[in-house]
């Protein structure tokens, strides 16, 4: 039977910084955080989604405006691990508060039971009344460290995040289709950049407020499914071109 599970509200802000500033980055928050324990050897963990939306794309379009109330829908695998529990998560944003809302799916026949209307939560009842359906694969690597100090405090760094269509429901992907999201001139900058994430309950701690200015940090609005699906769309310009060209 699915279970769900309300993660505490919480607040989000993302940046964007070189790879060579890692280690200061690390280096910054020794002192206040620990590594997460599921990382490997290289410090992270795999982290792969199937992101859902509406015929129309009302999600993906509410996101790309920056609607101040708007939410993701997504199925979440940790994909080191082939042990590793599925999610179904519902992602609430309302203006910088965020809520998440999380469905432990049966697995391995997680997608029969979802298609079939199985009853999964706040997922189930939003995928119902919008008709939501895959559209989009979006994976890549996540550092995770958690607060010592704080009740509530985390900081991510995800690297080399790639997408590929997905109308259908499986977490598989096709290791030939993968397209990059984090490359310079998706994001403007000189080199492919890591994307870190704050994540703080009611106030950022002192030491994450330094840890921004100490860095020189500016805040980015990087949404994942959002650059992924700009990504998709430019190959679906560029085949149409191709197929122009050679009708030609």
């Amino acid at each position: 039977m699915a279970r769900s599970a309300q993660i505490p509200a919480r607040r989000e802000f993302k940046y964007l910084i070189d790879r060579s500033r890692l280690p200061a980055l690390r280096a910054a928050l020794s002192p206040f955080c620990g590594l997460d324990a599921h990382a490997g050897a290289d410090r992270a963990y795999g982290l792969r989604s199937l992101y859902f939306d509406s015929p129309d794309m009302r999600l993906y379009h509410a996101n790309e405006r920056e609607a101040p109330v708007r939410f993701k829908a997504r199925v979440r695998w940790y994909s080191d691990a082939e042990s590793s529990p599925i999610y179904a998560e519902i992602k609430l944003r309302d203006g910088d508060v965020i809520k998440k809302t999380r469905t432990s799916l049966p697995t391995p026949d997680w997608a029969s039971g979802l298609r079939a209307g199985a009853p999964v939560g706040p997922f189930g009842m939003r995928m119902h009344r919008h008709d939501l359906r895959p559209v989009a694969l979006v994976d890549y690597r996540r550092e995770a460290y958690m607060s010592r100090v704080d009740e509530y405090a985390r900081i991510s760094i995800d690297t080399q995040i790639r997408c590929q269509e997905q109308d259908r429901w499986s977490l598989e992907a096709n290791p030939r289709r993968w397209r990059a999201i984090d490359h310079p001139l998706q994001t403007w900058m000189t080199t492919s950049p890591c994307v870190v994430e704050l994540k703080w309950a009611d106030y950022a701690p002192s030491w994450m407020v330094s840890l921004v200015q100490q860095l020189d940090m500016l805040r980015f609005s990087f949404s994942k499914y959002c650059y992924s699906m700009l990504a998709l769309s430019e190959d679906h310009y560029r085949d149409y071109r191709e197929a122009q060209s050679r009708w030609g």
